[in-house]
């Protein structure tokens, strides 16, 4: 936080999940030795730390949520705590989907990803690395629901 009031240098903060790894399918071994001594956080953890992150880094312009780190449905709801961006434009991502063992699917496409935005309630806007439109796309559509306004910074 001090760096980035000295530097004004950073675009985003990208909170990620601790992997909590995986036995192996193959081979039947463990690949993460701490596995015995550790837990991968909770949905509602990881909420926390978005809505947090968004309050203490308020001079960080973005807060990223990837989707592949963190489950659709926890991507969903970390966009209304804090976070203004999701990412995950890879279009299969293996690692993590084997290591999560909470149901993250391996790929998804664009459509996906609008959809997943959408349904929760807010408009997508497709942007480059500095953060600049590229393309907006119609948001929710409101006779499905109230759709809540994004939080302003």
């Amino acid at each position: 936080r001090e760096l980035q009031d000295e530097t004004g240098g950073f675009q985003v903060f990208i909170p990620l999940r601790y992997q909590h790894d995986f036995v192996d399918m193959q081979d039947g071994k463990v690949r993460n030795k701490l596995q015995a001594r550790t837990t991968m956080a909770t949905g509602a953890e990881a909420l926390k730390t978005f809505a947090v992150s968004r309050l203490l880094f308020d001079n960080v312009p973005h807060i990223k949520c990837f989707w592949v780190m963190h489950g659709l449905q926890t991507t969903q709801l970390a966009l209304q705590h804090g976070a203004d961006d999701m990412d995950g434009s890879v279009v299969e991502y293996k690692i993590t989907h084997d290591a999560d063992n909470y149901g993250t699917p391996n790929k998804l496409t664009r459509d996906d990803l609008l959809d997943l935005i959408r349904d929760a309630g807010f408009r997508p806007v497709e942007r480059n690395t500095r953060y600049e439109a590229i393309r907006e796309y119609p948001g929710p559509d409101p006779e499905r629901r109230e759709s809540p306004q994004p939080m302003r910074v």
